[in-house]
C-alpha cells in the first residue's frame, strides 16, 4: 500500500510539473490556442452539417474554395 501511495504522489507530482506541456509556450497561451483550435473545429463540423443537410454550401476550407 506505501509503494503505490508513493507512486501516486510521484505521478502527480510529474504532471503537476508541466507533463508534456511544450516549453515555447505558457500555461496560457497554451490554452488560448487549444481554445482556438476548438472554434475552427467546431466551426468546421456546424460546415460539413450544413452542407450535408444541404442548409447552404460549404464555405471554410473545401478544395473548391479558390479565392
Amino acid at each position: 500500500m506505501r509503494k503505490l501511495a508513493c507512486l501516486l504522489l510521484l505521478a502527480g507530482g510529474a504532471f503537476g510539473l508541466g507533463g508534456c506541456a511544450s516549453p515555447a509556450y505558457t500555461g496560457a497561451e497554451n490554452f488560448s490556442r487549444t481554445l482556438r483550435n476548438w472554434d475552427y473545429e467546431n466551426k468546421q463540423m456546424i460546415d460539413d452539417i450544413d452542407d450535408n443537410l444541404l442548409i447552404r454550401p460549404a464555405s471554410r476550407s473545401t478544395i473548391w474554395n479558390l479565392r
